[in-house]
């Protein structure tokens, strides 16, 4: 099962601007600090969130974490980010913003976006609010234009220098962790994973979880995930009850990757490893999308988890 050693999204999350791998128009907007609220829009795993916090860890700034798509109500704005807007702590550097990180924020709802724009306002003189978004169609023209928008998603030049770029540091993680992998297989790997430096961590943590600690190939052309026992986990004939254990054990406070995970590695885990169950795959895609909408209004999120891999469980045994 899962190892408990640290995550590498974790361990290896950039923690200050000379870490991150982003196009220079990207780093252009902020390599002198904060002095608008920025809003990073582009698909998942581009690394929106890890810049986000390289910035205030570069700058030093104050700063408060919202994940938005599990901090949906308007409460949060009521207390949490007025209250570190609104007070001064004697560390505080006064000529420094307070920053406030809204992650996910395009899964909030009407009334957290009106409640949002009011804050802005009100601590427009020293407060600065950066936010992330998967589906900037979601967010409506209000809040909108009080960010200026940074685009994540990266076109063919700036994927040529920035692949060469993932594919040194995926090296040097692997000679971290007392791994190697052979250069055409490097080359593969982070082609398959590209811009994904989440799910390329990930699949390089479950070389290692499952022992693989030379890396062909062969290899990469075969699946792998750091969540592949949780994929082995549905198809097998446990008692259901001791397999939603596992899952309590050793995920509960992963469900966002997990649900991820399902919705895009256990596909292509489905086509290479159970082909028979290929014809179940647009179910499987619909019923992960309705769980992970789900995520936002759940008060447990361990329950929307285990409520997807229980209707997956009846896909597929069907």
């Amino acid at each position: 099962m899962q190892s408990t050693n640290q995550l590498f999204t974790e361990k290896y999350r950039p923690k200050t601007l000379e870490h991150l791998i982003l196009p220079e128009r990207v780093m252009a907007k902020f390599k002198d600090g904060i002095t608008q609220n920025m809003l990073f829009a582009g698909s998942p795993g581009t690394g929106k969130t890890s810049t986000a916090k390289a910035i205030v860890n570069q700058f030093e700034l104050p700063y408060l974490y919202i994940n938005a798509s599990t901090d949906t109500s308007v409460d949060v704005i009521r207390t949490r980010i007025t209250d570190f807007c609104s007070t001064m702590s004697i560390l505080d550097d006064r000529n420094k913003f307070k920053v406030v990180i809204l992650d996910e924020i395009d899964g909030v709802s009407d009334q957290f976006f009106k409640a949002l724009r009011a804050t802005m306002e009100t601590f427009a003189s020293n407060s600065r609010f950066i936010a992330t978004c998967n589906y900037i169609n979601k967010l409506p023209d209000p809040i909108l234009s009080r960010f200026e928008v940074i685009n994540f998603d990266f076109d063919k030049n700036e994927e040529t220098e920035l692949t060469k770029k993932y594919i040194r540091r995926i090296h040097d993680v692997t000679k971290s962790e007392d791994m190697s992998i052979e250069k055409d297989a490097l080359v593969e790997f982070v082609r398959r994973n590209f811009p994904d430096l989440r799910t390329t961590l990930n699949k390089l943590q479950g070389y290692k979880t499952q022992g693989t600690n030379v890396i062909n190939i062969e290899d990469v052309k075969r699946f792998n995930s750091v969540y592949k026992d949780v994929f082995e986990l549905i198809f097998n004939q446990m008692d259901p009850v001791q397999n939603y254990k596992v899952l309590v054990s050793d995920y509960a406070n992963r469900v966002d990757d997990v649900l991820q995970s399902l919705g895009q590695d256990f596909i292509e885990y489905i086509k290479q490893e159970k082909s028979q169950y290929v014809k179940f795959i647009p179910q499987i895609i619909i019923t992960v999308a309705e769980h992970q909408a789900q995520r936002n209004f759940v008060v447990d999120p361990v329950i929307t988890m285990l409520s997807c891999v229980y209707k997956i469980q009846t896909i597929v045994r069907e």
